[in-house]
């Protein structure tokens, strides 16, 4: 699924420049203490793997997800369904797809296929004094591959999705904390809305479970109830 940059207000970096970015921040592995991706998928919710050609293909390689003074990261368990991570700064500043690297914390890792994971972290040292506020939201269903046989058929219905929110704090320190929330996300929920997850307080990292939604804020006024479906209106 891929997300479009033209039915947005232009917040962000120009694509190839978020997309270098990404592409840069994968192939370093971040930070000490980074973690492999496929660690964190619960095994039913692996993609399945394909039949044995004759002709040998490149093995795809999980992301190294960054780690440090907060973790959150999040899983799903529905293919071809991009679910998306929002972490507000102390500051105020939103750190998510559009906008990849914050004053502190930084999205290393967008999925927008299925499964996750999606990796928001701030490095050891790095926390800002204050609270980090943690949220997902449904952005789409990828119909073109997860049902219909074309454009004129009628999209079959998007499959409701669980999702899996891990926050962790001072990883790998005395003072580790680790608390693994769930939010159940539906197509009918539209990407208007963000649902509140947990506020992380520093310097001492608790973290505190949040209910409620709140409006989208990269669309405000201008957001639209449905979720984008299928060719049109995806991430870019």
């Amino acid at each position: 699924m891929v997300k479009n940059e033209y039915d947005r207000p232009d917040t962000g970096a120009p694509l190839e420049m978020r997309m270098g970015r990404r592409r840069l921040i994968e192939t370093l592995g971040l930070a000490g203490g980074a973690l492999a991706a496929s660690a964190l998928l619960p095994s039913k919710w692996v993609k399945p793997v394909a039949s044995q050609s004759i002709t040998p293909t490149p093995q795809e390689t999980s992301p190294v997800l960054g780690t440090g003074d907060l973790q959150v990261t999040v899983t799903w368990d529905t293919d071809q369904t991009d679910i998306d991570t929002w972490v507000q700064e102390p500051s105020g500043f939103w750190v998510y797809w559009s906008d990849e690297a914050g004053p502190t914390a930084t999205l290393d890792y967008d999925d927008t296929d299925g499964y996750g994971p999606e990796n928001v972290f701030v490095p050891a040292g790095g926390a800002a004094a204050g609270v980090y506020k943690v949220y997902v939201g449904y952005y789409g269903y990828d119909w073109t591959t997860g049902g219909a046989s074309s454009a004129e058929d009628d999209p079959p219905p998007a499959p409701p999705t669980s999702v899996s929110i891990r926050i962790t704090t001072f990883d790998g320190t005395p003072q580790k904390q680790q608390q693994t929330f769930t939010r159940q996300l539906t197509e009918a929920d539209g990407t208007c809305n963000l649902f509140a997850v947990a506020d992380v307080t520093f310097p001492g990292g608790t973290i505190v479970e949040k209910t409620g939604t709140i409006m989208n804020p990269e669309w405000g006024d201008e957001c639209d109830v449905a979720a984008p479906r299928g060719g049109a209106g995806r991430k870019g």
